[in-house]
């Protein structure tokens, strides 16, 4: 007489399936047999993903904050998926009978079909919309210091002109695989002239408004000076005048058409318009207008001035 077979038991880890959701919200679910629960987690994930990264491309504070909601919805859809496919994990019976889309290769399609669209959009975010920027010197300085790290707004000159203030995004003439950034100090048609250390527009001197003395150390390079307010047609923004190394003097010259003329912040310490002269406004590739990094709190987190 034949002894039966034994019954081979496919047993659902809840902890694979937590696993799997981690991965991708929706795949632990079709790995303890749920395909239709999968593929509606894997669908309201990708969505809300997708929204936020819509919303994140707009340069507007109200537009940012949708944004950000929709991409914490989108953190706690994963998170509730992992919970859920392990509950349902444990719920499984030992004798589990997979299906025919329990094997690795349908997880990796789904995977690939699940993640690819967002990884296709957020590549175009990066490319025609937001990309962020790690600042490497101080010539920004005290606005932005080194080792901050911005969101460039990459579509804003594309519906609008730069403006005195703006801190831009630019191609480096010298070198086209190099970006800059620097703030817009004089657009097309003025005249700029820099004489012992103070910026003149148009044959005016730019007001300025003293907040006080400050050591900034960079590095092992410490500079003393004094930091100020500069009102540039309405643009307040601050500037570092160090006392090591005075500025030289600079023009009068005029901005060519279709030209911007750009300056760092630390005026005696920045490689700028001076040096490699205005830039046209179509290698401008952006606009700096957040900070995300580090979250200090205060002023310097946030929206720069």
């Amino acid at each position: 007489m034949n002894n039966p077979s034994p019954t081979v038991q496919y047993r659902r880890s809840p902890w694979t399936a937590a696993a799997l959701s981690l991965i991708m919200p929706g795949l632990g679910h079709v790995y303890v047999g749920a395909l239709a629960q999968g593929l509606v987690w894997m669908f309201f994930w990708g969505i809300v993903c997708v929204v936020g990264l819509v919303f994140l491309s707009f340069p507007s504070a109200y537009s940012w904050t949708i944004g950000c909601a929709a991409e914490l919805c989108g953190v706690v859809i994963w998170l509730a998926a992992a919970v859920d496919s392990r509950r349902l994990a444990l719920r499984c019976k030992s004798d589990y009978e997979p299906k025919d889309y329990n094997c690795w290769y349908v997880y990796v399609l789904l995977l690939l079909i699940g993640t690819g669209g967002c990884l296709a959009y957020a590549l175009h975010v990066r490319e025609q919309l937001l990309q962020p920027f790690i600042i490497p010197t101080a010539d920004m300085y005290p606005s932005i210091l080194p080792k901050d790290r911005l969101i460039a707004v990459k579509n804003a000159y594309q519906t609008a002109d730069p403006q005195r203030g703006d801190i831009v995004l630019f191609v480096y003439p010298d070198d086209r695989r190099i970006f800059y950034i620097k703030r817009v100090v004089a657009l097309s048609g003025d005249t700029v002239e820099v004489k012992s250390g103070n910026l003149y527009i148009n044959g005016a001197e730019l007001a300025r408004e003293a907040i006080g003395p400050v050591t900034m150390t960079c590095g092992n390079t410490t500079s003393t000076g004094k930091v100020f307010y500069e009102n540039n047609n309405g643009a307040k923004y601050r500037i570092f005048i160090s006392q090591e190394k005075p500025a030289a003097d600079f023009g009068p010259i005029t901005v060519p058409k279709y030209d911007c003329f750009v300056m760092g912040d630390n005026r005696n310490k920045s490689s700028d318009s001076r040096h490699f002269g205005s830039i046209a406004v179509t290698s401008l590739k952006g606009k700096f207008e957040y900070r995300y990094w580090p979250i200090t709190g205060g002023a310097h987190w946030g929206t720069i001035q």
